[in-house]
């Protein structure tokens, strides 16, 4: 009994003793938690995605902007070819944003959790970021101006240096890390990568007073600096041998064409462009209604049927982005890695997406009584921006496609692929049929192109309804174990790699 009695005395010891180790332990954590302010890395990302979707989005304003200086009965394709500097600018400025979100992505990608100094910086190299919309509008004004150019080539001096240190903060500590990641030339890479950023964009500055021109040029290889950083890696490897990559060519094959990444993000910037585009129109109906041109007894009347094309406008605009987003988010939903394809694929998707208020901005302004050239062209410019984006996402969803047992997740079956085929070309064949019915005169006006559009949403459960049928009649089901269920990373050797960035 009395040996019972001590036994127990001294697993109780035993048990206090740990106790009081981990609450040391816990409270050594909770205050080095407390003084270091480590925190997730996750809301930093989110934040961050979403300022770089408005950026991206806010790019179009100047051109938008430019619509309402097209006179009603001139030519709009001499309009649209007078601003051809507008979309220039635009398409550079959208993969200048986007290079920089990509090596956001990737400096906090094998990042688990960030400091106050972190976050500091990376506010701040947001912030030079967002000042990018109004420098294209900028140089959209003066492009004649060297000095436009110059200070274009600064920000991104501005940007380069932060981001630089950034990786440096946030790559300071192991335990910032998130496990299995080799810190050297993750490091390498992006310092690389900015490094590359710093040096072109501060030469580019340097000489836009001599040739602005060939400042441009330089500047232009900035967008391949993630490109360059690789080969910098690619070489070190050369003398420090990977275990799986014995040679050049097959690193350079697999991260410049194969490597794959989580989507996350991609969808959460995808979302933001889509949400800011299909509402973006409703700034021309508020600025209408913040300066009414008569505020007397039946202006409301009034004012509202004058208005009444920008509104049908904005129905067509929020029908159509919000539609092009459902058959995205169908695309995308059983995709768990984007390859460089794919990701590439999806740039291009926002690209026509963004350019969307423009079209529909550019009908209302061309809707007129009886059917005309201009009216005509409208037409055909915004559907050919439709088919442009829904081409490039029927693109997006053939690349998932390709090795669909390492891009998608287990259980899509054959079902699920038509399905998503049917949903893809909807907008392609709409669209292409506008553009050639455009083509003859008196055939139908802009109101009807856009009352078709509004319609669409319709054919959409149309097609729903059909799959449904034959799916409850046939027996079959969407999701089907038709896939290999083993693991995706089986016998791939990218995966060593990919745990560098």
């Amino acid at each position: 009994m009395a040996t019972s009695d001590s036994t127990g005395q001294a697993t109780l010891t035993t048990s206090s003793t740990i106790s009081t180790e981990k609450s040391r332990q816990v409270k050594a954590s909770d205050q080095s938690e407390r003084f270091h302010r480590f925190v997730s890395v996750e809301r930093l990302g989110a934040y961050s995605d979403a300022v770089f979707s408005i950026i991206v989005t806010f790019m179009i304003i100047p051109l938008s902007t430019s619509v309402e200086d097209f006179q009603i009965y001139s030519d709009v394709k001499d309009n649209l070819i007078a601003e051809w500097h507008l979309f220039f600018i635009y398409i550079v400025c959208y993969f200048f944003v986007f290079s920089l979100w990509e090596h956001h992505v990737r400096v906090y990608e094998v990042v688990e959790h960030v400091g106050d100094v972190v976050i500091v910086l990376n506010v701040i190299q947001l912030l030079a970021a967002s000042m990018l919309p109004f420098l294209g509008a900028l140089l959209g004004d003066y492009h004649e101006d060297p000095l436009a150019t110059v200070v274009f080539s600064l920000d991104f001096v501005a940007i380069a240096v932060l981001q630089l240190l950034s990786v440096l903060f946030a790559y300071r500590r192991k335990k910032m890390m998130r496990d299995n990641i080799n810190k050297r030339e993750a490091v390498i890479e992006l310092c690389s990568s900015s490094g590359i950023l710093l040096c072109l964009s501060t030469v580019s500055a340097a000489i836009a007073f001599l040739n602005t021109t060939a400042a441009w040029v330089i500047l232009g290889l900035a967008l391949f600096a993630d490109t360059f950083s690789i080969i910098v890696v690619a070489i070190y490897q050369r003398f420090h041998p990977h275990e799986k990559y014995h040679t050049l060519s097959r690193y350079l094959a697999h991260r410049l064409i194969t490597t794959r990444s989580n989507p996350d993000r991609t969808k959460n910037l995808t979302d933001g462009v889509f949400a800011i585009v299909a509402t973006l129109i409703i700034l021309d109906l508020t600025n209408a209604a913040a300066n009414p041109s008569d505020t007397g007894p039946g202006s409301i009347k009034a004012e509202l049927q004058d208005d009444k094309e920008t509104f049908f406008s904005y129905f067509a605009t929020f029908s159509t982005v919000g539609m092009i987003w459902y058959v995205h988010y169908t695309v995308f939903h059983p995709i768990q890695k984007l390859s460089r394809i794919t990701s590439l694929c999806n740039k291009w998707v926002l690209l026509f997406v963004g350019v969307l208020p423009m079209g529909f901005k550019l009908i209302s302004k061309y809707s007129t009584d009886t059917w005309d050239a201009d009216e005509n062209t409208a037409v055909q410019f915004n559907c050919a921006i439709i088919f442009g984006a829904s081409i490039c996402q029927l693109l997006t969803w053939l690349s998932g496609h390709w090795k669909r047992e390492k891009h998608l997740h287990v259980g899509y079956g054959r079902i699920h692929v038509y399905w998503c085929l049917a949903l893809l070309l909807v907008y392609p064949t709409i669209s292409l049929l506008l553009f050639l019915i455009a083509f003859s005169p008196s055939t139908l006006d802009a109101n009807a192109v856009q009352a078709i559009q509004i319609s669409v949403p319709a054919l959409f459960c149309v097609i729903k309804m059909c799959f449904e049928i034959y799916v409850h009649k046939a027996g079959h089901a969407y999701h089907t174990e038709d896939i290999d269920e083993s693991d995706p990373s089986d016998g791939n050797d990218e995966a060593s790699v990919d745990t560098n960035l």
